[in-house]
């Protein structure tokens, strides 16, 4: 059963997502300051190359922006539906990037983008990325394998029930509550 405040706060961001599709720019910012800290985390384990995340993140809100007006909160509610864009844009960033030759090896890009960083913003990444690693750690390992299969694979629904061995309903729920429990997880009033 879920608390009241869950309920509300997702009410909440259910008419920033109607204001953002009639072009309402605080509404945009409010959800953006919402959604950016969980949504960069993923995107960062997901491409593991913290340039590239920006850019996905970025071009994952864009995707936001344009489509707002037509979310429907009886599909999804706005967290997860944020969420599957980010997947489908990463995923198809994956795709292309394994599609092109690399003209440089990976370290020697990725040491150049960390001599860009200030510190203070890469201790922010690592510690998002550390508070998702334990916050999916923490789930059911039900949840957690069907979650990761989700996020992080090319899977569809379809496979990843085939590949637990798991009706097609029983794993879109596991997928629905552990991105359910990861929204309370980042959510959560901090101390």
């Amino acid at each position: 059963m879920e608390r009241a405040g869950n309920n509300a706060e997702a009410s909440d961001e259910v008419r920033l997502l109607v204001r953002i599709g009639t072009g309402d720019r605080e509404a945009f910012r409010l959800l953006y300051a919402r959604f950016a800290g969980p949504l960069f985390s993923l995107i960062l384990r997901m491409v593991d190359h913290r340039a590239d995340a920006e850019e996905l993140l970025q071009d994952a809100f864009v995707k936001i922006w344009r489509n707002a007006a037509s979310y429907d909160s009886r599909k999804a509610r706005p967290f997860t539906w944020a969420v599957m864009i980010v997947r489908r844009t990463c995923i198809d960033f994956l795709r292309n990037r394994a599609r092109r030759p690399t003209a440089a090896p990976l370290e020697a890009a990725d040491a150049a983008s960390d001599v860009a960083d200030t510190p203070r913003r890469t201790a922010l990444v690592h510690d998002d990325t550390d508070q998702i690693r334990q916050a999916v750690a923490a789930l059911p390992r039900s949840q957690r394998q069907a979650l990761e299969l989700a996020l992080f694979s090319e899977l569809t629904q379809e496979q990843i029930a085939a590949a637990l061995g798991q009706p097609l309903g029983t794993v879109k729920s596991w997928i629905r509550r552990g991105l359910l429990d990861l929204h309370v997880t980042f959510n959560a009033p901090t101390p």
